[in-house]
């Protein structure tokens, strides 16, 4: 029974660390109440792990059926034959995220042969800036810098606004004319993170981040983790 609370408890407390949907509120309240009473029969055998949780966006540790994640119009770095595909589901607003970031910017500069990673948008409603943040990546990337202004924004996801853009966009070397021309958030650009959010839902992302290796629900976000994935995946 320990070791049984012990592999449900180091996932499931990557529950906790996730922007939800409005909707989770109520459920997540009545979790909350419960919260004391599960630390006690945790406690009692000896566990230092976190309470258990439900949060949408992360399902139990048996559930290893592979999604069938499209590519589409996404920014992706890495090689297309690479030992791990990262597909990440992200507001640029979530501080989660951001403290996932740079977890991402190491291990793709690390095993640059060995990952890939794919960007999916799933800007989330009660975050006034993920749409606004997500289109200036969008213009970023229209210059071919996605990913340096990703992870440059990723530390200022409380104070998100156009200026803090504009001074990223300087930073990492943008043309500020045509970013300032591009960072509108456009029908087309509305289009294109209303797609990503559809793709999330239909395969069972309601909160940020979520990360999928080689179509999996990744149950964990350390770098450790996916070190240990590449390791295993070249038989070591």
């Amino acid at each position: 029974m320990k070791r049984l609370l012990i592999l449900l408890a180091l996932p499931l407390a990557l529950l906790l660390a996730q922007c939800t949907t409005p909707g989770m509120e109520n459920r997540l309240s009545k979790m909350e109440a419960k919260q004391d009473s599960i630390l006690k029969i945790l406690g009692a055998m000896q566990e230092k792990h976190e309470y258990m949780a439900t949060r949408m966006g992360w399902r139990p540790p048996a559930d290893t059926t592979p999604k069938s994640i499209p590519l589409g119009t996404s920014f992706n770095m890495g090689p297309e034959n690479a030992l791990l595909t990262i597909v990440e589901f992200s507001d640029l607003q979530c501080p989660y995220c951001s403290q996932f970031a740079p977890t991402l910017d190491s291990l793709s500069h690390a095993y640059p042969n060995d990952v890939r990673v794919i960007y999916k948008n799933f800007p989330l409603s009660f975050h006034p800036q993920s749409k606004p943040a997500a289109a200036a990546a969008i213009a970023a990337g229209k210059q071919g810098k996605f990913w340096e202004f990703r992870y440059k924004v990723a530390p200022h996801f409380r104070d998100l606004k156009d200026s803090v853009y504009l001074a990223v966009a300087k930073e990492i070397g943008l043309n500020l004319e045509q970013f300032k021309k591009d960072m509108a958030l456009t029908p087309e650009v509305g289009a294109i993170l209303d797609a990503d959010v559809e793709l999330g839902r239909r395969i069972g992302v309601e909160g940020t981040p979520t990360i999928f290796v080689n179509g999996k629900l990744a149950q964990d976000r350390s770098f450790e983790y996916f070190v240990r994935l590449i390791r295993q995946s070249k038989g070591g």
